[in-house]
């Protein structure tokens, strides 16, 4: 199953990491497999723009970004693409910021910086699963 995923970061290395993982790491749950086409973008708004354009299945966005916090960019892309499943990373461990994001922004994982690869790839396999689900019903 393919489903296109969108990761924005201000930073290009913690982008070209995680490009890195989703290629080399099978996205699976269970008996499903994902075959993932990721699209990576420094800047919220142009990432935005291209969730105007087309569909995607999932987000993964950092917290700390300028000009635009992680909480304020999915919330934004949740208004864009509702049935995609939305998730934050953060390096801040900080316990307001998720809590923030899962009321204000609805996201369905929190991940803290340094992400455990497997960890990290099981979540979005999960929530990729969780969403065919709830677009079943």
């Amino acid at each position: 199953m393919k489903r296109r995923v969108m990761l924005v970061d201000d930073d290009e290395a913690v982008l070209q990491s995680l490009r890195r993982l989703f290629r080399r790491m099978p996205c699976a749950y269970g008996v499903l497999n994902y075959e993932l086409e990721i699209e990576s973008f420094t800047e919220p708004a142009a990432a935005l723009a291209r969730a105007r354009e087309v569909e995607f299945a999932a987000f993964l966005s950092d917290y700390r970004m300028p000009p635009m916090d992680g909480i304020a960019f999915l919330r934004q892309a949740r208004a864009l693409t509702p049935d995609a499943v939305h998730m934050l990373f953060s390096g801040s461990g900080d316990r307001d910021v998720a809590e923030r994001a899962f009321q204000e922004a609805k996201i369905f994982r929190f991940i803290a910086k340094p992400w455990d690869d497997k960890t990290l790839v099981s979540a979005l396999a999960e929530a990729l699963t969780h969403r065919d689900l709830m677009l079943k019903t």
